[in-house]
């Protein structure tokens, strides 16, 4: 059951960041107008704030930050730790940025790149769990592991909703 509720985690991670990234490959080629001379009626550029479909979109930097703060709701960091929880969720954050990047939206994926994406998510998964495991204390992990699975339940939730992203 454990092993169900990680691929779950990891599928609907991998639906959700890629989906948020859906005009990336249009623009990939176009250099980016300055703020100034953005259509001021598509706020935050194409697809309006944060991106297509109204979807925030983050660079790595701003994306460890923000699973930092999420994972702090629910952990209750020691000095120091949110500094290094901070680095971990970055360096995947990143690592996600190059995959995403490779064949594109989730969406114009073959079967075979879906289920190698989601392979390697997986796996990806499994290593930042590990580090983190490492880094918190038994009770922390434990606060970690119930965080996931809140995130779980929304992303469920918003798939039963019929969107798969936020408002």
């Amino acid at each position: 059951m454990k092993k169900f509720g990680l691929f779950f985690l990891s599928f609907a991670l991998a639906i959700t960041t890629s989906c948020g990234q859906g005009g990336k490959s249009q623009n990939s080629g176009q250099v980016a107008q300055a703020p100034e001379q953005q259509d001021p009626q598509r706020p935050g550029g194409p697809g309006g704030p944060g991106g297509p479909g109204g979807r925030m979109q983050f660079n790595p930097e701003d994306m460890a930050k923000r699973q930092t703060e999420q994972i702090g709701e629910y952990v209750k960091y020691t000095e120091g730790q949110a500094a290094k929880v901070t680095e971990i969720n970055l360096k995947y954050a990143q690592k996600m940025r190059e995959m995403r990047g490779e064949p594109g939206n989730f969406r114009d994926m073959t079967d075979a790149q879906r289920q190698e994406f989601r392979k390697k998510m997986d796996e990806m998964n499994t290593q930042k769990d590990g580090e983190l495991k490492k880094l918190f204390t038994a009770d922390q992990y434990k606060q970690y592991e119930v965080f996931k699975e809140e995130q779980a339940k929304m992303r469920r939730e918003r798939m039963m909703q019929g969107g798969g992203g936020r408002p």
